[in-house]
């Protein structure tokens, strides 16, 4: 496509140098460890109970209270960089780094296979790591950017079969791979290769669609009994107990209809703008030649869809669950753009100011952040859990398993939001903590909210623990002390111990 059909490569460069500029000063600012917390912690725990031979912990058992709906390939990266001698903080950022440079790579490809100028390849590949809600998964050490990097990749794969038949026997194998692999790190990741064999058949490509849905189904048993075998079947359990967060199809069915999604406008209006740019796109092109436009409106359908229903479980915030679908969405404008002469330069300059808008965004947060990550008084609290911690007698039950995994213990509790979970479908799991905690079996507990306040209730009621827990808790252990606003320590009443 001719290049002056696109923004001016001076005012790309700036852009792209600009978004750069922000992305760097972001990371300084998340290298004081601002976003670390026990969601990254829970990703860590795994790792370090991988790299010690353990993949997918029992629910109940001798390390303590498994229970995740996370899936491996995060994990398992993290886990094998820890093995090899980094510490859990290193391979943690390590491992996002890498996802980071999938993310961008994948959508830079997706540039690529719709022959936009190779300038506008950089300028979509900065635009897959310019949102705010991308760059704080990445400084939170999470496996959404790793999985959309890897969608991206696949859908990549899938356009130059789409446009010609010709070789869709690699091209459709390495769609699977990709995609594979995106689910290997992120169940909901389905959306995406669903969406293109439902694109595919209606956009009369119906013989590959079926040659990539068996290459792909094939991918999908393969790590389905890889991760059965190598957990001994741990992770099949844990995913039962904890995939849908306690939720029935009924009652998720139920909070999609009710449009609690929608509230994720109050989070990001950046997210309002994407939307609305993607379906002006997808109309005017489906004006001009309704042909080119069914797959990618397929995706867009498939995604959204998807996006909306996971926005609506308990326990989803659009922080990470909507990493997919800005990654498909800047995808969806680019093809868009490339598809159709008319309608290239305005769409070309709408990325451009997305990416300004992105990178304006981080500034402001990186502000923001300033005062928190200047405080000396930051590590001074982090050195002091992980003492706390590094010198018990007994288990410590923390809320986030980040503090025993930056103490090099084991997490005792994996996922304080699963074990919730868990103890709705399984009573003997309840049974054994509220016994241990009668018998004051641990010499402290650290939790991130003050149970004692109306928030508290809220949130130990409906997110981490149970009410039943935590009220356990609060008749055996007395509050010492909070060391920071997130560190709550509390200790046995009377003597006891394991």
């Amino acid at each position: 496509m001719p290049a002056r059909l696109w923004v001016p490569a001076p005012a790309a460069a700036a852009v792209i140098v600009f978004a750069v500029v922000a992305l760097v000063l972001h990371v300084r600012i998340a290298l004081t460890g601002v976003y670390l917390n026990y969601l990254g912690g829970i990703w860590l725990a795994l790792a370090r109970d991988l790299s010690t031979g353990v993949f997918y912990r029992d629910l109940i058992g001798p390390l303590g209270y498994g229970g995740t709906r996370y899936f491996p390939l995060f994990f398992v990266v993290i886990g094998t960089l820890m093995k090899l001698g980094l510490s859990p903080l290193t391979a943690g950022s390590s491992a996002s780094l890498l996802s980071a440079a999938v993310q961008a790579a994948g959508l830079a490809r997706i540039g690529r296979a719709l022959g936009v100028p190779r300038w506008m390849v950089w300028l979509l590949g900065v635009a897959a790591l310019a949102p705010y809600f991308v760059q704080q998964t990445l400084f939170e050490l999470r496996a959404d950017v790793l999985a959309a990097g890897l969608g991206l990749l696949g859908i990549a794969a899938i356009i130059p079969i789409w446009r010609d038949s010709s070789g869709t026997r690699v091209r459709g194998t390495a769609a699977a791979a990709w995609l594979t692999l995106a689910v290997a790190t992120k169940v909901t990741s389905l959306a995406i290769p669903i969406s293109l064999i439902v694109g595919m058949i209606v956009s009369g490509r119906a013989g590959a669609a079926w040659r990539f849905a068996i290459r792909f189904a094939i991918g999908l048993v393969l790590f389905f009994a890889i991760v059965q075998v190598a957990s001994g079947g741990r992770a099949l359990e844990s995913w039962r107990a904890c995939l849908f967060a306690g939720t029935t199809a009924g009652s998720g069915l139920t909070a999609l209809l009710a449009g609690e999604f929608i509230q994720t406008v109050r989070f990001s209006h950046l997210l309002v703008a994407l939307f609305l740019l993607d379906v002006a796109a997808l109309v005017a092109t489906a004006v001009l030649d309704w042909r080119s436009v069914r797959l990618p409106l397929a995706l867009f359908i498939g995604v959204t869809g998807a996006t909306a229903f996971t926005l609506s479980t308990p326990g989803a915030v659009p922080s990470n669950q909507a990493i997919d679908w800005i990654g498909v969405s800047l995808a969806v404008i680019a093809w868009t753009a490339a598809s159709r002469r008319e309608l290239t330069r305005i769409v070309s300059v709408a990325i451009a100011v997305l990416v300004v808008w992105m990178g304006a965004q981080d500034v402001v947060r990186v502000r923001a952040l300033q005062g928190a990550a200047d405080d000396p008084a930051r590590a001074g609290v982090r050195a002091q859990v992980v003492d706390l911690v590094t010198g018990a007698p007994a288990p410590v039950l923390a809320e986030s398993p980040l503090w025993p995994v930056l103490a090099g213990r084991p997490a005792y509790l994996l996922d304080p939001f699963a074990l919730r979970v868990v103890t709705m479908a399984r009573p003997d799991v309840a049974q054994d903590l509220e016994a241990k905690l009668d018998a004051h079996y641990f010499s402290g507990i650290i939790l991130d909210v003050d149970p004692r306040t109306e928030r508290g209730r809220g949130w130990y009621e409906h997110v981490h623990f149970g009410w039943p827990v935590m009220s356990r808790i609060l008749a055996n252990y007395h509050l010492e002390g909070q060391l920071a606003p997130d560190v709550w320590v509390y200790r046995p009443n009377a003597a006891g111990g394991p």
